[in-house]
């Protein structure tokens, strides 16, 4: 979920519990002011009615409700509290033909000849239920226009005030450690998105000195080693032509086919560290489909030991803009790949379109964790003919050019697929 709609959710309830809180205080608060209003004018009126009654004997007289709205009863000798009593009961109106709700003041006064009388003032008053729903009405209105008034600002507003988080993003997002471009941030004018660009900026620095410094360590040791190594192995055939032991023929052999692995790794990591230091800079239109032939006649004799059937099927040849020696070092890998792996009378089925070209071989009858198969010494099977670095290599030519990648999947075999984007 977006930020802005992971907070505006949140908003969302929150106005919408403010407005409920505001409404039911607005509407106590609205109808203790109506009721105060009216007791006001009643308490006002009986003050008139009583004056009137003074001087107008007949208004003692009035016994329903007429058009003034009010009666007056003649009460039996006695003491009668001289108070004012407020109530809200229902009357039926005619207009309406309904009962409507009203408010009665009731009160006892005493006339001038000593006689007391019982006032009754009645006047309508609002309707609750519909305050209420018209109240209800209006409040959702407004609930209504506040959200879509926040979402229509969030959208116009955050989208300006992200636009710098969203373009260092797209920056994170695109940088590649082995490449050469360097890291700019654009300044904005929010203070906390400078600080986060120069931190991030500040990181990438230190991550990519680390990364030429262990680059350059791997390079200058498998360089190194390479001399000592072939030295070493040279040595041992040496020993072992002169040897007349087979029991010590047999353990110098082991030796040199350690040695000999050792110096396979030494020459991958080369590899590897040349790649990534982008070494192979001259770029052309390849045949994918005819290096794969050139190599797998190289491969012939392995091929015929291995007893691994071959199946070419080119529906159209496949081309892409690389350097020769990466493209022959990409195919070298991927077929050096589907031999070692296979097993005795295994299959190896290489097919191409205009725009990809697939290696399938026969193997374990699983598939591979595709999550790790190119990260480097990964091993999906105890084969001691590998060395782990095959498919990180074959990883790390593909991320050099941004318009092919490579995928892995199991259909029936190990299939790798590499598709140009063009």
């Amino acid at each position: 979920m977006k930020l802005q709609h992971y907070t505006l959710r949140y908003l969302a309830i929150a106005i919408l519990f403010i407005i409920a809180v505001w409404a039911g205080l607005f509407y106590a608060y609205i109808t203790e002011e109506v009721y105060d209003n009216i007791d006001d004018g009643l308490k006002n009126l009986k003050l008139h009615i009583i004056r009137e009654a003074q001087v107008n004997p007949e208004i003692l007289n009035t016994h329903e409700y007429g058009i003034n709205q009010f009666k007056i009863t003649h009460l039996p000798k006695g003491n009668y509290v001289l108070t004012n009593t407020f109530e809200t009961s229902k009357m039926f109106m005619e207009y309406d033909d309904d009962y409507e709700p009203i408010r009665k003041l009731t009160c006892v006064f005493n006339y001038n000849n000593g006689e007391s009388y019982q006032l009754e003032i009645i006047t309508s008053m609002i309707e609750e239920d519909e305050l209420l729903q018209n109240m209800l009405v209006g409040l959702l209105v407004l609930y209504i226009m506040l959200v879509s008034s926040i979402i229509l600002l969030n959208h116009v507003l955050l989208k300006k005030i992200w636009r710098s988080f969203f373009e260092l993003l797209d920056k994170l997002k695109n940088y590649q450690i082995t490449s050469n471009q360097s890291f700019d941030i654009t300044q904005s004018p929010i203070e906390e998105f400078n600080n986060l660009g120069r931190e991030m900026q500040s990181m990438i620095v230190r991550t990519e000195k680390t990364f030429k410094s262990q680059k350059l360590f791997i390079e200058n040791a498998s360089h190194e080693l390479q001399t000592p190594l072939s030295i070493v192995r040279n040595k041992l055939e040496l020993l072992a032509e002169n040897s007349n032991s087979e029991q010590q023929l047999a353990e110098i052999s082991t030796i040199i086919d350690a040695v000999n692995r050792m110096i396979q790794l030494n020459k991958s990591l080369l590899t590897l560290s040349r790649v990534e230091n982008q070494q192979y800079n001259n770029t052309r239109k390849i045949d994918l489909c005819e290096i794969t032939d050139e190599l797998l006649i190289e491969y012939d004799d392995l091929i015929t030991y291995k007893k691994v059937n071959i199946t070419k099927s080119y529906t159209q040849h496949f081309f892409i803009d690389i350097n020769e020696t990466l493209a022959r070092m990409l195919i070298n890998n991927l077929i050096r790949n589907a031999i070692i792996h296979n097993y005795p009378n295994g299959d190896i089925i290489i097919s191409s379109e205009s725009n990809k070209i697939i290696f399938k071989n026969t193997g374990i009858n699983e598939p591979l964790d595709k999550d790790s198969i190119f990260n480097r010494f990964y091993k999906g099977t105890t084969n001691e003919q590998s060395t782990g670095l095959g498919l990180a290599i074959i990883k790390s030519i593909i991320d050099s050019y941004p318009h092919i990648e490579i995928n892995y999947y199991y259909e029936n075999g190990h299939c790798f697929e590499i598709i140009s984007k063009q």
